[in-house]
């Protein structure tokens, strides 16, 4: 899973330079309808999808209940996501996910592709399932 420069340039800072990383209070999932690449581009739009928001990794609780304790270089999520329905007029497809430091804006950490690209129809509901977002560091 490929790290955002923002976050590879905070890793490498911390561990080679000692300069200290500000972890964040939440982390968000997000849906891409392409690559995000490097700046998150390719999110589900309002326009395509009204209700679309990223969610919280820990569903309000506390940050470390988002995702597992590292282990082997990786980790998953813990909580099932579930996006409120496509309310838009048409089908949107999902491709990838990313996840970031802001529910809005903000920095874009790690993104990745889905194991397969998911179709939302209107009134279809977005899930991800628990454990299903693997986040590793190569």
């Amino acid at each position: 899973m490929p790290a955002s420069t923002y976050a590879a340039n905070a890793l490498l800072n911390l561990f080679l330079r000692g300069v200290a990383v500000t972890a964040p209070t939440r982390v968000y999932v997000s849906l891409h309808t392409g690559d995000p690449g490097d700046t998150g581009v390719n999110e589900v739009t309002l326009v395509a999808w009204p209700a679309y928001t990223r969610l919280d990794a820990a569903l309000a609780g506390a940050i470390a209940t988002g995702f597992s304790a590292a282990s082997g270089k990786a980790t998953a999520n813990l909580k099932e996501l579930l996006y409120a329905a496509n309310n838009g007029a048409s089908q949107v497809v999902v491709t990838h996910f990313g996840i970031w430091d802001a529910a809005t804006g903000g920095n874009l950490l790690f993104y990745d592709d889905l194991t397969g690209a998911k179709t939302y129809f209107p009134s279809d509901e977005g899930v991800i399932h628990a454990g299903s977002l693997a986040v590793g560091v190569i």
